[in-house]
């Protein structure tokens, strides 16, 4: 994982898209690789729960709607959820998770507000995602709606995750 970050992070840089190694999905890529380097569980736990319940879907929406990717993020989108399950089988996500999740998810808005050009709208810290802009209300009501769906996504691959686990498990 930490060749595929640095592959798409050389990659990104020379295309002129580094902001975009800001997106959740790289960030909480980044956290699972160390965490598993590490052997750190906040990092893998957190890391693998956005990457099943937000990252991979959003990618998939992404693409699905003609964005650009490459070899390097499909692999990377592709083998994270993976690994975090490999990583975490056998124990529960602890219900403090998701909310790490989302607050995680509000820095990284704050810094892509901060840090990103508007056009680019890493984070969806500006509006809408694109395909649909044009349907929904930008600023504050657009940004609650995204915490509210991001949390029920959250929170369903959480309850999800730990129905296939005993409860007995840590």
């Amino acid at each position: 994982m930490l060749l595929l970050l640095a592959v798409l992070a050389v990659q990104k840089t020379q295309d002129g898209l580094a902001p975009e190694l800001l997106w959740m999905c790289h960030v909480t890529s980044t956290m699972l690789a160390l965490g598993l380097v590490a052997n750190a569980a906040p990092l893998i736990v957190t890391g693998f729960l956005c990457q099943g319940a937000i990252a991979l879907p959003a990618y998939v929406l992404h693409v699905a709607a003609g964005g650009h990717t490459s070899v390097a993020s499909f692999l990377l989108h592709a083998s994270a959820p993976v690994l975090g399950a490999l990583a975490w089988r056998g124990m529960r996500i602890p219900a403090a998770i998701p909310w790490v999740a989302l607050a995680l998810y509000q820095l990284l808005v704050v810094l892509s507000q901060d840090f990103t050009p508007e056009s680019m709208n890493v984070n969806l810290a500006f509006r809408a995602w694109d395909p649909l802009a044009g349907f929904l209300p930008s600023g504050w009501p657009v940004r609650l709606l995204n915490l509210v769906l991001m949390l029920a996504q959250l929170q369903a691959a959480r309850w999800l995750w730990n129905r296939t686990v005993p409860a007995t498990a840590s």
